[in-house]
């Protein structure tokens, strides 16, 4: 019995001083190391206050211990279920730190769960009548002045900017626990819509993520199916210390839209009762698109962000003798401690405090991607071909564009934590590129090769901040290029900002512009360079949940700007560079007005073109949804029902040339002035959202009161009748 006393005395002793060890100071790191943290509260707010680390969580996971880099600025509602699993963020241009975290949300409106173009978020897109279809924007935004990045160049006129690429805007993930989004929606028209998102991480900071999205469609008129699918691949990686960088996303998109160029007879379509009987302009015609984009970010950190203080330690060696029961003659029994650590001081862990003068970060962005069309008709006999150079009942048309940049650069915006910034902020660097647009019906190319440097700086006088870019090309078909803008912010409070942005660039027009093979063909021209000037103004105000008040969010923004040898397809089908100048003025509301349960979330745009041939925009667009959103059943259901209403005035919209894969010019149909709206219901249960919407649901009501239909979304294609639409979200944390 005695012999167990000792035996306890004795472990019971070790484990007393054992703590001061290594284990003490993995203990002490815990406690000094603290981060910033994700509130896991329910309304729509950020925490970036210093909380202690739990001890529960990985130490190098992103949520809890990366450096101060992670800046909460979400506009969203975000939802509670996933604040604190997973964690988003775009793969910005030119990203040294990690900014814009932020969770997928709740959908405010249900348009994005049917179809994006007409989603509140984002621009204003007119299709060519259904979902997956061709899409051009009602209000351009010339130069966007207020990003700060370099002007883009891409050989072909985009038709799909909601779905080529831009669905996901190749999203980097950091998730504590592998999670899963599942969609699927379907309709009476024969929609079919899939989506799929896995991301996990590897490594406490490695993530993988994986992104797919299917719409396919049959279509109500003749020879309209579209199939649409997009793959997305990211993964991000970060070091301990946040120091080394990496950012890659593979991008795959396939796309496949078949061409009716349209209804032959725009005033007797109405009269069918069924769409697929309307007569059509085209009967086998098809283009495809196929993309592969693959973009690397990788920047390196020549900054330590962290001072390494550490407790401080001192080593003993000690010898505890334990007395045995003399009386009965039991020896004394010596138990040596031959090494152990003790805490004879302490110090902490804080962040280097910031120089302006610094080594800066190392940054190498590569890009390389190509972009295909592929254009099919077995039956070339409509009025499309009135211009052709061709004499040919088979047409068949395939060009590539390729191109390889890198930009290698540097910055002395070095530090990590968002409550140490530089004062002045400078980086410059070099973009070499290569692009190479290749027909494959002819073998012939265009190739070229260009270096663009570029610098920026960034003065911060506290509530006051200037920002100013410069970019220049040399070399090849763009050589004297140039983009100048700047960018003056303040607060207007504490949860608003003002800016004024300016800016002027010179670019050349497209490569698809210089010469093209197929259907059409034209002489190379020597064109001028396109001039355009802006200047813009933007007020926002965000309000956070825990702020009271029925102004929830508002953005102004407002421009100005000079647009000088436009060039654009005319109606022949050949392009067009004007010798004239226009101004264009613009401005957009945004808001969400909250009154309790009732919502109105709404972005309406007045614009003026002094030149109609230069740039034609609609005098007036506006899009809407009001709507209810309240909870059943003590929170356990969450609902939302309302309507979205869309409108914008009469004007000659652009329009769709199959066989170009582009909009022309066209002065012989408007196409506005009618109201769409739409009735739609979201439920959410846990973690899965049902939503049902019914579709241009006023076209009925006009039908039964004998009005005449003319719902053109652009010209020649007409809008889809009334249909309803039903699908499912599902969020999986495992």
């Amino acid at each position: 019995m005695k012999k167990t006393i000792k035996l306890l005395i004795a472990v019971t002793l070790v484990f007393i001083f054992q703590p001061f060890g290594s284990n003490a100071l993995k203990a002490q790191q815990r406690i000094t190391q603290a981060r910033p943290t994700v509130s896991s509260s329910s309304n729509n707010t950020y925490n970036n206050s210093y909380s202690p680390y739990d001890e529960n969580n990985n130490p190098d996971s992103i949520q809890n211990s990366t450096p101060e880099g992670i800046i909460f600025d979400v506009d969203d509602e975000a939802d509670s279920v996933l604040r604190s699993k997973v964690l988003f963020f775009p793969m910005s241009h030119r990203a040294v730190k990690i900014y814009d975290i932020g969770n997928p949300s709740f959908d405010p409106t249900g348009a994005q769960l049917h179809n994006p173009a007409h989603s509140l978020d984002g621009n204003y897109y007119l299709d060519l009548g259904a979902l997956g279809q061709s899409q051009i924007s009602l209000f351009p935004e010339i130069g966007l002045a207020t990003t700060g990045m370099l002007f883009p160049y891409d050989a072909f006129n985009n038709p799909s900017p909601v779905y080529r690429g831009d669905l996901h805007h190749n999203k980097l993930f950091q998730t504590q626990t592998p999670y899963t989004m599942l969609s699927y929606g379907s309709s009476l028209n024969k929609d079919y819509q899939i989506g799929i998102v896995h991301t996990q991480n590897i490594t406490p900071r490695w993530n993988m993520a994986f992104m797919y999205d299917l719409v396919s469609r049959d279509g109500l008129y003749t020879n309209s199916e579209v199939t649409n699918h997009v793959i997305d691949i990211t993964t991000n990686y970060y070091s301990a210390d946040a120091r080394y960088q990496l950012q890659a996303a593979v991008s795959l998109n396939r796309l496949r839209q078949q061409e009716n160029g349209g209804v032959q007879n725009d005033t007797t379509c109405w009269s069918y009762t069924r769409r697929t009987g309307v007569p059509v302009n085209m009967y086998a015609a098809q283009n495809q698109w196929r993309d592969f984009e693959i973009n690397v970010h990788q920047s390196f950190n020549t900054v330590r962000q962290f001072e390494y203080h550490r407790p401080i330690m001192k080593s003993f060696t000690d010898t505890i003798t334990v007395l045995g029961d003399t009386a009965k003659g039991e020896p004394l029994n010596a138990i040596q401690i031959t090494h152990f650590d003790s805490i004879i001081g302490f110090d902490t862990l804080l962040p280097r405090t910031p120089h302006t003068y610094n080594t800066g970060v190392f940054a190498l962005d590569i890009k390389l991607s190509r972009h295909r069309r592929i254009f099919y008709d077995s039956q070339a006999d409509s009025w499309f071909y009135n211009y052709s150079a061709l004499d040919s009942s088979f047409i068949y048309d395939s060009s590539s564009h390729w191109n390889v940049s890198t930009e290698l650069y540097w910055t002395n915006d070095a530090f990590m934590s968002h409550k140490w910034k530089n004062p002045f902020i400078v980086s410059f660097g070099v973009r070499p590129e290569y692009n190479r647009l290749q027909y494959a019906t002819t073998q012939s190319s265009i190739n070229e090769f260009n270096i663009s440097p570029f610098a920026s700086t960034s003065l911060d006088f506290g509530i006051v901040n200037l920002k100013a870019e410069a970019n220049a090309v040399t070399g090849g078909r763009r050589n004297g290029d140039y983009r100048l803008n700047a960018n003056l912010s303040t607060k207007a409070g504490k949860n608003s900002l003002f800016e004024i942005a300016a800016f002027s660039q010179a670019s050349v027009p497209q490569l698809v512009y210089y010469h093209n093979e197929g259907a059409y063909n034209w002489d190379i021209q020597s064109y001028n360079k396109i001039k355009e000037q802006q200047l813009s103004i933007r007020y926002r105000l965000q309000r956070p949940d825990t702020l009271r008040g029925h102004i929830r969010h508002i953005e102004t923004n407002s421009a100005v700007s000079l647009l000088s040898d436009n060039v654009w397809f005319g109606d022949n089908m050949r392009p067009v560079q004007g010798d004239a100048s226009a101004v264009l003025l613009q401005s957009r509301l945004s808001a969400h007005i909250q009154f309790g349960w009732f919502n109105i979330a709404m972005q309406q745009m007045l614009q003026y073109s002094t030149d109609t041939e230069v740039i034609r925009v609609p005098l007036f667009a506006s899009k809407n949804s009001l709507y209810a959103d309240f909870t059943l059943f003590h929170g356990a259901l969450r609902a939302q029902t309302g309507v979205d209403v869309r409108y914008h005035t009469r004007y000659y919209a652009d329009a769709w040339n199959p066989v170009l894969g582009a909009f022309y010019r066209q002065d012989k149909q408007e196409v506005g002035n009618y109201l769409v709206t739409d009735f739609w219901i979201n439920l959410q249960v846990k973690r899965a959202t049902i939503y049902l919407k019914a579709s241009h649901f006023n076209a009925p009501l006009e039908e039964l009161l004998k009005f005449d239909p003319n719902y053109f979304s652009l010209p020649h294609y007409p809008l889809e009748d009334f249909g309803l639409y039903w699908g499912v979200v599902w969020k999986f944390f495992n």
